[in-house]
């Protein structure tokens, strides 16, 4: 990890005060999640079906994210990584097309719906002190696959695909000691200026947190992801609502320079 913060501190030069000590921060979260929604339409002559036909609101899934960030005085890097893979069998309830396959109403199916995220994000430290505000942006990569198998293997149906999708982020955080409190935000829109293409991505997530130690914090968090796209040239269909409640681990390498606790960055 030392390694990694000295190789990122050379690779933003200059831009970074030279004064600045860096620091790393490591956090881990994992909770259940909701699929509030989950509507999907793949193919020229694709079925619309949405989680309850696929059995996705029955249960409970579990949702996790990891995150490196690099602290350089008012610069932080941030790395993320979040899969989120849900896996349900259900007979369907009526006659679906998926791509270039058709499963017969009553076949039982298995789905698989992967969505993980890798996101890299900017921000720079706006205001300190007890109020934080960071701004700046982020640029996920969302790798994609959904697919429609019949229990007995004899029909099957992919989507795969991998995209690049920026956005705007914020990070507002109250901490006037060992506890913080914080909300952070990643946002995106086309707003229809990309043809006839549209598509959206909002991560909103309210967090709390104390520090036990120096170096180690506990926190927990609410977060609604959602989103999704409508691109008529691939003849995809897909939008989706995420909630989740986590419990998290923040470990912290390096010196802090604020004294008076720890804020979750």
């Amino acid at each position: 990890m030392r390694s990694l913060v000295v190789a990122l501190t050379l690779a933003l030069g200059t831009a970074l005060p030279a004064a600045a000590e860096p620091r790393a921060v490591l956090t881990y979260d994992t909770g259940p999640a909701y699929i509030a929604q989950n509507d999907g339409r793949y193919g020229a002559g694709g079925t619309s079906y949405d989680a309850d036909d696929v059995g996705q609101r029955d249960t409970l899934v579990r949702a996790e994210r990891a995150t490196v960030e690099l602290v350089l005085g008012r610069h932080r890097i941030v790395a993320l990584y979040a899969p989120f893979l849900v896996d349900t069998r259900a007979a369907l309830p009526t006659e679906l097309r998926f791509r270039d396959t058709t499963f017969p109403a009553g076949t039982v199916v298995d789905h698989r719906y992967r969505f993980d995220g890798y996101r890299a994000s900017y921000l720079y430290q706006v205001l300190g002190g007890r109020f934080g505000v960071d701004l700046g942006g982020s640029l996920q990569i969302r790798s994609a696959d959904v697919a429609f198998t019949s229990a007995d293997g004899s029909l099957r149906g992919v989507q795969s695909d991998i995209g690049l999708v920026p956005a705007l982020k914020a990070r507002l955080t109250y901490a006037p000691g060992r506890a913080w409190a914080q909300l952070e935000v990643d946002g995106s829109s086309t707003f229809g200026l990309v043809g006839d293409t549209s598509g959206a991505l909002y991560d909103v997530a309210v967090i709390g947190g104390y520090a036990f130690h120096r170096d180690l914090a506990l926190y927990g968090s609410v977060r609604l992801v959602g989103g999704g796209a409508e691109v008529p040239a691939q003849e995809i269909d897909n939008w989706a609502n995420f909630v989740s409640a986590s419990l998290g681990v923040q470990v912290q390498l390096g010196r802090d320079p604020d004294r008076r606790g720890r804020r979750r960055r």
